[in-house]
């Protein structure tokens, strides 16, 4: 279960960036709070009953969004807006403003096909050898709960393997262009403000590591963000819908 929870919320950061970007100082807190005394397990996000509705739907064959005169369409859309309405549910965002999900979905889509142009100009590619056998792992690990996560967010195996693919490439793309360091310092700075939150919380060394790899997805999030806008600054979009 937490490969699949991966790969649907943690591993794609455009999905930080396009659902959570405006809410940055707000989740910044939340993190302090609770990153150190929960685990990934603890973490992950609840299910919820959402729903979307045909008049949310756009035709298969629609363009949606024009990216450097490449036209995404509806087979594109609709999966991935299904799933940015469950994850901005589950983690307590509105969902009933149906444009707000329709901007975080043209906007995912439009970032990962941004990083994943400028992934394939740096010789940075996945194939679908590479991409089905990630598939065929997490389905071996995982086996029914796969079945059970596919129909919560109303994904077919061909819709997990597309965003897999999209994964699989911002991984590589932020294992080869993003480097980041987490200072002793810096980890003492974060258990100090959370420790003036929780007084419970353990000692430093029992939570450093955890911390570390908070401080550490927290600047390489930032570094894709900037990169990312860098990305869209120099490209031409037009949304379609």
């Amino acid at each position: 279960m937490k490969k699949i929870i991966m790969v649907l919320v943690a591993l794609t950061l455009t999905i930080v960036l396009a659902a959570c970007g405006d809410n940055e100082e707000e989740n910044a807190k939340k993190d302090e709070q609770q990153s150190a005394n929960k685990t990934e397990e603890q973490a992950q996000p609840q299910e919820q009953n959402v729903e979307v509705t045909e008049k949310e739907k756009v035709d298969e064959k629609t363009p949606v969004v024009s990216i450097n005169g490449e036209e995404i369409k509806g087979e594109t859309y609709n999966p991935l807006y299904m799933q940015i309405k469950m994850q901005m549910a589950q983690f307590g965002q509105d969902v009933s403003d149906v444009t707000a999900v329709k901007d975080q979905t043209l906007n995912m889509i439009v970032e990962q096909k941004l990083i994943r142009n400028d992934a394939k100009d740096k010789g940075l590619e996945v194939t679908d050898k590479e991409v089905q056998k990630e598939f065929d792992t997490i389905k071996e690990q995982n086996g029914d709960q796969l079945k059970k996560v596919l129909k919560q967010f109303k994904m077919s195996e061909e819709d997990f393997k597309n965003q897999l693919a999209n994964d699989l490439v911002t991984q590589k793309y932020i294992d080869s262009e993003i480097d980041v360091k987490v200072t002793d310092k810096e980890i003492e700075e974060y258990y100090n403000k959370i420790k003036e939150q929780n007084k419970e919380i353990g000692k430093l060394k029992e939570v450093k590591e955890p911390i570390k790899s908070q401080l550490k997805k927290d600047k390489t999030s930032k570094k894709l963000q900037e990169k990312v806008k860098k990305l869209k600054e120099d490209a031409e979009v037009e949304k379609m819908i």
